[in-house]
């Protein structure tokens, strides 16, 4: 594998389209680049990579989940702003975003239904909504140390000659003295074990990749932690670091050519399990459930 090659402003589409591999994702999937969440669905269920990412159907529902863990972000992304111009921000304007945020999403969805899970409404989110910012700003992820250098900072990456650009969109990214930290928010059910924390780390891995122009022109090592919002009664904020090397920045590569190589095949076959199927929004297109 080569050195990585990132970009943090968006490329000319003439120059994106100079590179085989960026040609071949956009005659696929429409798109010239990868990214992780195209990757986590391909290695779950091709089928399902093939029904949201190549026929572009419509889902059969949005489940709850999306919605308030990108309204969160919303929030947070917010409040980060926010201390990035030496602003303060009240809890108030971040519940206000979080709502903004909910119904722009619902509205671009259209017709497409919610799913609420079972005794679930919408007065319990937004409360749960309201505890979860609570939580946050009583947190030390409220208060990073350091610089903050970007809020949600979109940066692509040339991992290798072969492969499409990784298009990573990155929650925050600050500056301390002695590294760069790149973290990543996400909303959980229940806390994560630090093994948990390991096993989902190549997002962290590839994030840490798409700022390394910049910890390298800080002479600065990268530091990587997702930050755990759980969606309990009483929500709790986790920070969990992610360790990172050459030997895992190489293995991550590997497995993104690996994934990278059955999306070319077009073998898009269903992987029927529980975990996948239960909640998924494109069951009623899938061959396992056809005339169920």
């Amino acid at each position: 594998m080569t050195t990585a090659c990132v970009s943090r402003a968006p490329p000319r589409a003439d120059l994106t389209l100079s590179r085989p591999p960026n040609r071949i994702a956009q005659q696929i999937t429409g798109r010239t680049y990868l990214s992780h969440s195209q990757l986590s669905v391909m290695r779950a269920c091709p089928r399902k990579f093939e029904a949201q990412y190549v026929q572009h159907l419509s889902p059969d529902f949005v489940p709850t989940s999306l919605l308030l863990g990108g309204s969160i972000h919303a929030a947070l992304e917010l409040y980060f702003r926010a201390r990035l111009e030496g602003l303060g921000v009240t809890r108030e304007a971040l519940l206000s975003a979080y709502h903004d945020a909910w119904n722009r999403n619902h509205h671009q969805n259209g017709e497409i239904p919610v799913r609420f899970n079972k005794g679930e409404t919408r007065e319990q989110l937004d409360a749960l909504a309201d505890r979860i910012i609570g939580s946050f700003l009583s947190s030390p992820l409220a208060e990073p140390k350091g610089v903050i250098l970007g809020v949600e900072e979109e940066l692509r990456v040339v991992l290798d000659p072969d492969l499409p650009d990784v298009l990573a969109k990155v929650d925050l990214v600050t500056q301390t003295d002695g590294a760069v930290h790149v973290v990543d928010w996400k909303t959980s059910r229940s806390r994560w074990t630090p093994e948990k924390a390991q096993e989902s780390g190549d997002q962290l891995v590839l994030y840490g990749v798409t700022v390394g122009g910049m910890s390298r022109a800080l002479g600065l090592p990268v530091k990587l932690t997702f930050a755990i919002v759980t969606k309990a009664r009483k929500p709790i904020v986790q920070l969990l670091p992610v360790p990172t090397s050459a030997q895992r920045v190489a293995a991550m590569k590997d497995r993104v050519a690996e994934v990278w190589s059955h999306i070319q095949s077009g073998n898009f076959y269903p992987s029927p399990s529980p975990m996948n199927c239960t909640s998924c929004p494109y069951r009623s297109s899938c061959p396992v459930f056809a005339g169920r």
